[in-house]
């Protein structure tokens, strides 16, 4: 099927009804229709049936929408508008090429991230730009003011040496069973300390921990920039490298990833055989909080007592991409002494979803503003967020603070007797 007809076909479902309008962040910051659910899919309808032409202004229009997918969790007609969204882009880049510097812009950001060895490369250049003394005297020379790239600098968080792990980490105590762990493409850099209280977690509880040498991106990036086949080949990788192990789970900490990982049969794939290992490995993959909640716990498992408040962030990959409910708060009220709740305005996009912080940085910046009112008038001590990538943006929005900003297996692990 081409992509005009996938396009039409899902946008076939889309009564026109409006309800997604007061649900759309994008449509609320704007208030126009363009910058809606509905408006979209319009626009991609007219697009796939040859009455619009594809243009800088329809692609800025599918470029701001940053897939929270809350429209999808109202949705009377259930539209399935990320597939949507995704085919839509994928026919637009081939429709309306982007400047060749964009091109080359996008096409090495996923070069960069689908090679782990390139990410740690990276890594120890800009730790290098941290920890010499360069990124004071570049911050106050006003470079940054100059290149417009202030905004993007500033979400550098302190960065440690890429650690490199063991295939398999054993159990402690009673057996239970044995896990897979994806780390994705910057686990093992940006996240080694919710990976490092994972691993420690699982092995307390019981579980052996195998981390596959050759996984890597999980492709959401690609396949949200358009890039459906460069997102296959990084889920074929994945595939190879968790094909062959017995497992109760393979276990992710990154929501985001965990929302592609799920929808990895819906990719176009070459042939049904490859589909149907894409059903399998899907099958197989549970978000941590989820498997940590579903799998029995040793009595003689304790945790040492925590005074502090957190205050739980529910990313839009958690409710609207996996329709997972809060799982954090039960699994950390076993913390004596910790007091814990939502962070109000759950249901709201933080803008920091995937690149979104980075290619539109203003409606971004805005979306966090509102976020961090919320953070401010919760007063926690700690905030907890199952997304990596929202975790970051609001960290960098907190410079000065002394709120700490965690996956919720770091203090789980913290605590542990």
């Amino acid at each position: 099927m081409s992509l005009q007809s996938k396009i039409l076909d899902l946008a076939d479902r889309c009564v026109k009804c409006g309800l997604c309008l007061p649900s759309c962040p994008t449509y609320q910051q704007t208030l126009n229709e363009n910058e809606s659910p509905r408006g979209r899919i319009a626009l991609l309808q007219g697009l796939a049936a040859g009455q619009l032409q594809a243009s800088r202004s329809l692609h800025q229009h599918l470029a701001r929408c940053m897939n929270c997918r809350n429209c999808e969790r109202i949705c009377p007609a259930e539209v399935q508008y990320e597939q949507l969204l995704d085919h839509g882009r994928s026919l637009l880049a081939e429709k309306y090429p982007a400047s060749r510097f964009a091109r080359w812009l996008k096409h090495a950001s996923l070069a960069l991230l689908s090679r782990r060895e390139r990410i740690n490369r990276l890594n120890r250049l800009l730790r290098f730009y941290q920890r010499s003394g360069l990124q004071r005297l570049v911050r106050f020379s006003g470079l940054l003011r100059l290149t417009n790239t202030r905004h993007l600098e500033s979400l550098l968080p302190p960065l440690k040496t890429a650690r490199h792990y063991a295939s398999r980490y054993l159990y402690i105590g009673e057996p239970q069973g044995r896990v897979a762990l994806f780390s994705g493409c910057l686990g093992t850099t940006l996240e080694q300390d919710t990976l490092n209280a994972t691993i420690i977690l699982l092995n307390r509880l019981g579980f052996s921990v195998d981390i596959g040498k050759a996984q890597t991106c999980c492709g959401a990036l690609a396949r949200h920039n358009g890039e459906a086949q460069q997102a296959v080949t990084l889920a074929r990788q994945n595939l190879a490298s968790f094909a062959n192990g017995n497992w109760d789970a393979i276990v992710y900490t990154a929501s985001g990833c965990g929302a592609h990982l799920l929808n990895y049969p819906s990719l176009p794939w070459p042939d049904e055989s490859l589909r149907q290992q894409a059903e399998t490995f899907s099958r197989q993959t549970r978000e941590i909080t989820a498997f940590l909640s579903e799998i029995d716990w040793p009595e003689t498992l304790k945790f040492t007592p925590l005074h502090k408040r957190v205050a739980v962030h529910e990313p839009c990959s958690q409710r609207n991409g996996l329709r997972q409910a809060d799982l954090a708060t039960p699994l950390l009220r076993r913390i004596p002494g910790l007091e814990v709740g939502s962070l109000p305005g759950n249901a709201q996009c933080c803008g920091g979803g995937g690149s979104y912080m980075l290619t539109q940085p203003v409606t971004a910046q805005r979306l966090r503003a509102e976020k961090l009112k919320a953070i401010e008038a919760a007063h926690p001590d700690i905030v907890v967020s199952t997304n990596p990538g929202c975790a970051l943006y609001l960290a960098a929005g907190l410079p000065a603070s002394n709120i700490r900003i965690v996956h919720p297996v770091v203090l789980l692990a913290e605590q542990l007797v």
